[in-house]
């Protein structure tokens, strides 16, 4: 566990030496006087789909086509020139942005108009329409979250490469490890020292791995995840299928639910299901108030002999902790303060 918690740090600690090497290491197109050209600078930036892209020097009119990049863009001091109908952290900077309609959908129209110099894109949810990015004019760079070193800060080193953010990147980075470790030290003295965080509404018991967003958020505030590291090395999938036989066997300090909708936009699904309930609860956990599924939660045999379960350890986890609808600062200390609440 002390590994996976120090990954912030040890992130941190990299990224200021290559900074202190200099963040400056990328070409630009110049007059063989050495005199710079009357073009546009550009650099060549790797993306995640291992293309060479020419990229604006000093970008200056920057899309993101994913709620989690548009806050990344946000940490960063870039200010995007629209959004996604996705983006829900109420940020100001944000409110006014003109929309494009669906992350996996953007309009393509509407991003012509708003003439972006860069488009950053997801790998997985944009790849199709390239062409169509491209012939807005401007440089289309992709991004992979899955390749992340951290998925609680995502792929921030590339995106701060591309914009020439690295300082930014790595005093965002800071700030984050130093918020982890106030949260750390304020809750400490916890009893919850292990824990689980499932999906609800999942007719499978559907668990997080330490990997991925949701589990870098326990393991950041100290808390070790049962599900074990070495299941990443069989799935790279963000939650994987988990047996209630380890769980009892491993009882978790505490249990921590994702709400049915936590993905959506409209945050619908005010519940969660445990995954291993009938079929009949299953279907009508969507559509259960929190305060009802939480109670399906203790009144289920397979669960209620949980220490979690017995000692009132047994949290539902807001619907707006996800990527791209809280920041992660927000995110640590909304996690700390619900297993915690004396912290609030």
């Amino acid at each position: 566990m002390k590994k996976t918690r120090g990954l912030l740090a040890v992130l941190l600690a990299v990224y200021l030496i290559v900074l202190q090497a200099g963040c400056g290491n990328s070409q630009s197109s110049t007059a063989s006087n050495g005199e710079e050209s009357t073009q546009t600078q550009v650099r060549a930036i790797t993306d995640d789909l291992n293309r060479k892209v020419q990229v604006p020097a000093h970008p200056k009119r920057v899309l993101a086509l994913n709620s989690s990049m548009m806050e990344t863009l946000f940490d960063l001091g870039v200010v995007p020139v629209g959004k996604v109908i996705e983006y829900e952290i109420p940020r100001p900077e944000a409110q006014d942005l003109p929309s494009i309609s669906n992350e996996n959908s953007p309009n393509i129209e509407m991003i012509t108009k708003l003439a972006p110099d860069l488009i950053i894109a997801h790998a997985r949810n944009h790849a199709q329409i390239l062409d169509n990015l491209e012939g807005t004019g401007a440089a289309v760079v992709y991004i992979d979250s899955s390749k992340a070193e951290d998925q609680l800060l995502g792929r921030i080193d590339l995106i701060a490469e591309v914009l020439e953010c690295q300082s930014e990147a790595a005093a965002y980075m800071q700030k984050v490890e130093e918020k982890a470790e106030q949260l750390r030290t304020k809750i400490a003295d916890s009893p919850i020292k292990t824990a689980l965080f499932i999906q609800g509404g999942s007719q499978n018991i559907m668990a997080a791995q330490t990997f991925c967003f949701w589990g870098r958020l326990m393991t950041c505030l100290g808390i070790e995840n049962i599900v074990p590291e070495e299941v990443a090395k069989t799935s790279k999938a963000g939650f994987v299928i988990f047996d209630m036989e380890t769980i009892i066997q491993k009882d978790p300090d505490a249990i921590l639910i994702l709400q049915p909708g936590f993905r959506s936009t409209t945050g619908q699904g005010s519940g969660k299901g445990n995954g291993q309930e009938n079929k009949g609860n299953q279907q009508s956990a969507g559509n259960m108030s929190a305060e009802k599924l939480l109670a399906m939660y203790k009144d289920d045999p397979m669960w209620k002999g949980l220490s979690a379960v017995k000692n009132d350890q047994i949290y539902i986890v807001p619907i707006k902790v996800s990527p791209g609808k809280i920041n992660v600062l927000d995110a640590l200390d909304v996690v700390a303060k619900l297993i915690v609440p004396e912290n609030k």
